[in-house]
């Protein structure tokens, strides 16, 4: 069973991820923050990382930086309420697979995870 780990400060959205990924078929672990998803990907591996950019502690941007030095690696999909072409590049430049804007849509969040783990 695959796990996928929700980092955001948006308790509600976090759980209405959780819901959805839950739905499909997932494993889901939440962290509310950058340093709580450190801690939950130092405990155990995740298949998917999906994290804000805009968190108290850090930025989505830091934490897939940190992702990326800390083997073995975790793909990583970012979400911002800012998402534009801009900051679309600028992730997928640093090693993001995707940026989805906020509010998440559940066919974007269901597409996405059919994409990458049903090929």
């Amino acid at each position: 069973m695959r796990t996928v780990l929700i980092a955001d400060d948006d308790r509600h959205l976090r759980e209405s991820l959780s819901e959805v990924l839950t739905d499909l078929g997932w494993t889901t672990r939440q962290a509310g923050n950058g340093g709580a998803a450190i801690a939950e990907l130092t405990r155990g591996r995740c298949d998917l990382l999906l994290s804000d950019i805009d968190m108290p502690d850090m930025t989505g941007f830091q934490l897939l930086a940190w992702v990326s030095e800390h083997p073995p690696l975790t793909p990583v999909v970012l979400m911002s309420a800012r998402a534009d072409d801009r900051l679309d590049r600028e992730a997928r430049r640093m090693g993001a697979l995707s940026l989805l804007p906020k509010p998440v849509q559940v066919t974007s969040i269901t597409s996405l995870v059919h994409h990458l783990f049903n090929r």
